[in-house]
């Protein structure tokens, strides 16, 4: 059991850091319409930010609360900490999916799984990307 303490205390440190990076409230300008979990948001500014208390579920609202959505992203992980907040599309068919939420100073950050709108299967690789900036926001 001792042997193995270390992995478990770094596997604490990695759950925790994940949770701290996404109870922070992010503010973004998307200037394109954009599909999540089936559903098409319009271009316009978005906070995306925790559900409640409820760090799995995350809401991605409008200032005015006109649009929103609530989401249950996966974790994914880079090699170094990210430089910077943003959020990535896949692009296909002319159509802008978001596809993962990424809080600086964080080497974990948030997935959402693309459905492909004909078959209703998720889509493997992208065939483009584009990379939305984002900043601290308030939740």
């Amino acid at each position: 059991m001792t042997k193995h303490l270390p992995y478990v205390f770094a596997s604490f440190f990695l759950v925790a850091g994940s949770v701290h990076a996404q109870s922070i409230a992010l503010r973004t300008d998307i200037p394109f319409d954009f599909v999540v979990d089936n559903t098409i948001m319009p271009a316009s500014t978005y906070t995306i930010q925790p559900f409640r208390s409820d760090d799995s579920i995350v809401e991605l609202l409008s200032p005015e609360l006109k649009h929103g959505v609530l989401l249950a992203p996966c974790t994914c992980a880079s090699d170094p900490g990210q430089h910077e907040s943003k959020l990535v599309f896949q692009v296909s068919d002319g159509k802008y999916f978001l596809w993962q939420i990424w809080t600086a100073g964080y080497d974990v950050g948030r997935q959402v799984p693309i459905m492909h709108p004909r078959t209703q299967e998720a889509k493997v690789a992208p065939r483009s990307t584009v990379v939305v900036a984002a900043a601290l926001g308030k939740a």
